[in-house]
């Protein structure tokens, strides 16, 4: 069995990650962060090291929007989490590349590069407007058209809903957007219950027990509230 001759897969990987992020057009932030600035959003890709001991790592790609909303300060990108992600399967058709050495992770590196070509760049190359990453976050998300006015925030349609307006306000279709934004705002106003069983609810029941907005729940429904006069003024 061989011993990992590196301490830190960060380090390790960072050298020989270079050429690919070079082939590719990438910015190396870090030896694990991957960036290319498009027309308002952003491209990425990182390396993800397995826990537990395991000696492989994954690549995660997808796209990042810093200033989604259009009254809200753009979020750093550290904090920014990926909007739409995938991750790049190896040639044998698993989601781990090699990281046990050095070698490995050279050996690996070339695939990634093999690999991301054949799979992250259509990928990318699908979403390359504004209407495109909105028509690919409804297809992914849990909200649906045919629930306007129905949906409830059990499972974070509240933000979902927000997103795909102000995604939808991107690509300039205000109408839509405002359909959504207003969608989102009924949702953020619902009281929210707690019951006995785990259950969430928009209506008091016995024994269920109100939930205080969290801080960032009202600053989202101030922020969607701000939009909607935005687009109607």
């Amino acid at each position: 069995m061989q011993t990992r001759d590196y301490t830190s897969f960060t380090s390790a990987a960072k050298p020989r990650f270079r050429h690919v992020a070079a082939q590719l057009g990438y910015e190396q932030v870090s030896g694990i962060v991957y960036l290319k600035q498009i027309d308002g959003w952003y491209q990425l890709f990182f390396l993800q090291a397995a826990r537990h001991g395991n000696d492989f790592f994954y690549v995660n790609y997808g796209i990042l929007v810093p200033d989604l909303c259009p009254v809200a300060a753009p979020m750093p990108l550290g904090d920014c989490g990926m909007l739409l992600s995938d991750r790049l399967r190896d040639a044998d058709e698993t989601g781990g590349f090699g990281r046990e050495t050095k070698a490995d992770i050279e050996a690996s590196a070339a695939r990634v590069l093999i690999q991301y070509r054949k799979y992250a760049l259509p990928w990318h190359a699908r979403l390359n407007s504004w209407d495109a990453i909105a028509a690919e976050y409804l297809r992914v998300n849990p909200i649906e058209e045919a629930l306007l006015g129905k949906h409830t925030s059990a499972f974070g349609e509240d933000f979902r809903a927000a997103t795909y307006g102000y995604l939808l306000l991107k690509a300039n279709r205000k109408a839509d957007a405002l359909r959504w934004l207003r969608e989102a705002e009924r949702l953020l106003s619902l009281p929210v219950y707690d019951t006995r069983d785990g259950q969430v609810v928009h209506a008091l029941e016995k024994f269920a027990r109100l939930r205080k907005p969290t801080d960032s729940e009202v600053r989202d429904l101030h922020q969607v509230r701000e939009t909607i006069a935005l687009i109607d003024a």
